[in-house]
């Protein structure tokens, strides 16, 4: 029996139908396989997320054990030769690798100490020694004062209303360095030059109430060294560098190259310290920063924040 046109249109109707289903369902297929190994993946990034995690949590109850041992072993001082200093190389672990560091705050200028005469001054002398305009420490003193539009000049809240966009002074201690990143003339050039150097601790940290924190001599570096004291020479600065790469520095065994000057501010034991671990499983990242509190051999963490300082 031979095809009339109406048959050969009907069957021409059927196939390009058939095409087209088979089209749609291939394109379903496709994207049920694709959004199915999207679903794996950030199945498995969440994972690993949690697992990385976990190991830096790890780690840094391992540095709060190694801090307690050292402060039995070593009391009243904290030096560089001890454990807590070493630097270890990337551990394995399932799935990936954990690395970390111990720094002792103590060893750099805590920018809170600003809010005092003698701190400002301090931070004046830091600046000088970094290369930077010394009256940048007025700025962050005016940032972080309780009387904001109240202290005259530019350093107010009528210079930062003015920005785009506007913000207002702190108009209280810092929680984090990188807040100097909103006051007046840090720009990110003269912050990468001096946040190396520093640190935002509670201001009694070491010192006692409203003296503000202390300067460990055993771990702090020279730019800092060089603070303590207005007659403080890089000559001997290096002198006592030198002095404690032989021997830890103490109350009863200062450094003779200091012997003449009169300093305020120092001391050999620290109490604050930061814990940075990085935990790497599979292609996950987690950077763990822990600011540590050690206490009569009693370590503990009292701010930690992830992937930020």
């Amino acid at each position: 029996m031979s095809q009339t046109a109406s048959d050969r249109r009907q069957r021409g109707i059927a196939l390009i139908t058939a095409l087209v289903v088979v089209a749609i369902a291939t394109g379903m297929a496709a994207a049920i396989i694709w959004r199915t190994g999207l679903d794996t993946r950030r199945t498995a990034t969440l994972v690993q997320g949690d697992q990385a995690m976990e190991y830096a949590l790890g780690a840094e109850a391992w540095a709060e054990q190694i801090l307690a041992r050292d402060g039995r072993k070593h009391p009243n001082v904290t030096a560089l030769d001890q454990t807590w200093a070493q630097q270890l190389p990337p551990l394995p672990v399932d799935g990936g690798q954990i690395q970390g560091k111990i720094e002792d705050l103590q060893g750099r200028f805590n920018i809170n100490n600003v809010t005092t005469p003698a701190g400002a001054a301090q931070f004046g002398r830091l600046l000088t020694a970094l290369g930077q305009d010394p009256t940048l420490a007025a700025a962050v003193a005016q940032w972080m004062t309780t009387n904001g539009a109240n202290t005259g000049g530019d350093a107010t809240d009528d210079y930062y209303s003015r920005l785009q966009p506007a913000y207002l002074t702190g108009q209280m201690n810092m929680q984090s360095i990188s807040e100097l990143l909103l006051v007046k003339g840090f720009t990110p050039a003269v912050y990468a030059q001096v946040s190396p150097y520093l640190c935002a601790l509670p201001v009694s940290a070491g010192g006692g109430a409203g003296a503000g924190s202390l300067v460990n001599l055993n771990t702090a570096s020279g730019p800092v060294m060089e603070t303590l004291s207005q007659d403080m020479t890089v000559d001997v600065v290096s002198q006592v560098i030198g002095e404690r790469g032989s021997r830890e520095l103490s109350q009863t065994s200062p450094p003779q190259a200091i012997s003449a000057f009169k300093l305020t501010g120092q001391t050999y034991d620290s109490n604050y310290f930061l814990v940075t671990v990085t935990a790497q499983i599979g292609t996950t990242h987690v950077t763990l920063y822990s600011l540590l509190y050690r206490n009569n051999n009693e370590v503990t963490a009292i701010r930690r924040t992830f992937g930020t300082l």
